[in-house]
């Protein structure tokens, strides 16, 4: 009898797929005992991205045995979850979903700092985020929105996820690249993506972005009209152009990965790390990124380092520019 996972097969065949040997290797020793009960922490709100990443990791260790009884825990607003996760407010050993829309809250709050104090693990996944109008808008293509852009900023009104999210950064980066002034982006900040949709089919923001998955069957549907896609390629999945083909010099993703904190081992954190790097090469896994639009992001702790400070910089700037701090 076969146990289905959401996303892979037979914990059966995960495991035997990685290797018995390699499964001995990470749960010998004593780090084992500090990973009993692992939390992985998620920002903001039960099916966010954040939390279908930290689920989906959990589940990875989990069906593979390299860390069993890993759980996924969400913590609401960015601030609080990081504030709690590095002051070791947590009892248990943990990991933390970090993005680029937690880079953006935590520098609207004045947090950008403790950026600094996380232990990168691995970068993982990058969510494809859709431009996306109404059937009947009047934005008929790309070249019209970004027309309407260049003429009054404020008069296109944008709909997405908190101020400082993925969300809200393309929304400026797309209204620069209209030559437009940021500061004049007219922006409705939602705190879950199916208000967003809501505002979108309804009509009350023209223009809405997020997550391809929470818009996918809309899109399918022909109730909301993808315009371009952010993201540097294509997914197979959904007849999308990006905003590169379509002449507009942009691309960009909604990256998520796993960090810990300044006091944990380093010992620790590269088995934290060895874990994930098995379960990233997994096919399971694999197909599950593809059933999200989710590209494959994953790079290592040293690599991810360096990442996180240049994408830091570059929010700032951003929002800066945006008067959003």
């Amino acid at each position: 009898m076969t146990t289905k996972t959401a996303w892979g097969p037979d914990r059966r065949v995960v495991a035997s797929g990685l290797g018995a040997a390699a499964i001995a290797g990470l749960a010998g020793g004593s780090a084992a005992a500090q990973t009993v009960g692992l939390e992985i922490i998620a920002a903001g709100q039960p099916g966010d991205g954040d939390d279908q990443l930290a689920r989906a990791v959990a589940e990875g260790f989990g069906v593979t045995q390299l860390l069993p009884r890993a759980m996924a825990i969400d913590v609401p607003r960015t601030p609080d979850a990081a504030a709690e996760f590095l002051d070791g407010k947590r009892p248990r050993a943990s990991l933390m979903v970090l993005s680029l829309s937690a880079v953006g809250a935590l520098t609207i709050a004045g947090a950008a700092g403790r950026l600094r104090q996380f232990r990168p693990v691995a970068r993982l996944i990058g969510e494809r985020q859709p431009i996306v109008v109404r059937a009947d808008s009047p934005y008929r293509t790309l070249d019209d929105l970004m027309a309407a852009i260049a003429r009054d900023p404020a008069a296109v009104r944008w709909a997405g996820r908190p101020l400082g999210s993925a969300d809200h950064q393309l929304a400026l980066r797309l209204t620069k690249a209209a030559g437009a002034d940021p500061k004049r982006l007219s922006y409705r900040a939602a705190d879950t993506a199916a208000r967003v949709a809501f505002w979108a089919l309804k009509g009350e923001t023209p223009v809405a972005t997020g997550a391809l998955l929470e818009f996918a069957s809309q899109i399918r549907g022909g109730t909301l009209r993808a315009l371009a896609l952010a993201s540097p390629d294509r997914t197979p999945d959904i007849d999308i152009p990006t905003l590169r083909e379509q002449g507009v010099d942009l691309a960009m993703l909604n990256w998520r990965g796993l960090v810990s904190r300044g006091a944990v081992s380093s010992a620790l954190i590269d088995r934290f790390g060895e874990a994930m790097l098995r379960v990233s090469r997994y096919p399971g896994w694999l197909q599950m990124l593809d059933q999200r639009f989710w590209a494959n992001l994953y790079d290592e702790e040293d690599a991810f380092e360096r990442f996180i400070a240049e994408e830091a910089a570059q929010v700032t700037r951003l929002l800066t520019e945006g008067g959003a701090i």
